[in-house]
This record gives C-alpha cells, sequence and structure tokens, in this order.
C-alpha cells in the first residue's frame, strides 16, 4: 500500500515481469525442508560465523609434564574462542537436545504402540538430558 502511493506520487511504474518456477524445480517436500532447517540450525549454533571471519585452528596442541604433545578439541579458560571442533561438537549437542524435546513432542502423537510411546519417551529425555550436561561440561572446562 505504501509503495503503491510512493510509486503514483513519484508517477514510477515498476516492471510487469513474468517470472516463473523452473519446471524440473519442483516444491521440496516437508522432510526435505525439515532436514535443510536443521542444517541451517546447527551451522548458525556451531559458530559458522566465528569460523569466517577469525578462522581459528581445528585443534589445538597441549604439552604434558613429560614434553610429549596431545591433541587439545576445547580452548580451555578462553570463553570468546573457539577450535572449529569445538563449535561443530558443542552445536551436535544444542542440536541433541533440540531433537530430543522434538521427539518428546511427537511422542504424544504417535499412534503406534505402547512399548514405541515408551521407547520415544525414553529416548526424547536422554536426548534432552545428555545434551546440556555435555554443554555444561564444556563450559566448566572453559571456564
Amino acid at each position: 500500500m505504501v509503495l503503491q502511493s510512493l510509486f503514483s506520487a513519484l508517477s514510477l511504474h515498476p516492471p510487469e515481469l513474468e517470472l516463473s518456477w523452473p519446471a524440473w524445480l519442483g516444491v521440496p517436500s516437508s522432510n526435505t525442508m525439515f532436514i535443510l532447517s536443521l542444517f541451517i540450525y546447527y551451522i548458525s549454533v556451531s559458530g559458522i560465523t566465528y569460523d569466517i571471519i577469525n578462522s581459528p585452528p581445528a585443534f589445538g596442541v597441549e604439552s604434558d609434564g613429560f614434553g610429549n604433545s596431545r591433541p587439545v578439541a576445547i580452548l580451555k579458560w578462553q570463553l570468546n574462542q573457539q577450535y572449529i571442533v569445538e563449535g561443530f561438537t558443542a552445536g551436535f549437542m544444542m542440536l541433541l537436545t533440540s531433537s530430543g524435546l522434538m521427539i518428546l513432542d511427537q511422542s504424544n502423537y504417535v499412534t503406534s504402540t505402547k512399548m514405541g510411546r515408551f521407547l520415544m519417551i525414553g529416548l526424547g529425555m536422554t536426548f534432552s538430558l545428555v545434551g546440556p550436561f555435555a554443554t555444561y561440561t564444556f563450559f566448566k572446562i572453559k571456564w
């Protein structure tokens, strides 16, 4: 409405385009969109923006008391920095938690057997508890 009045006041005419959807590209299914949205969620909570801007190493190396070096996946005492592996692992734990909540939601609507319902409730509760506790463990290491 606002653009129409602005165009008429300035006597501008937008071009009349006839855009069409390519015939070979159909409407994506709901499962495809669900997987795509889960992937975008995983990538965004994993800190891909930080990884692109700062380009941190994939993992670090730490020396023990004997001079032996070993790989380290979590950057200790650095809350505002991360290794790439650390970000992807934390993102997976957040995805695991949200998947557990989705499974718990679906356990109300499932029309399967009683055993299937109990399995879904157990799996959803497990995912919903393991994810936050693993993320909390990461923060304990980082703090």
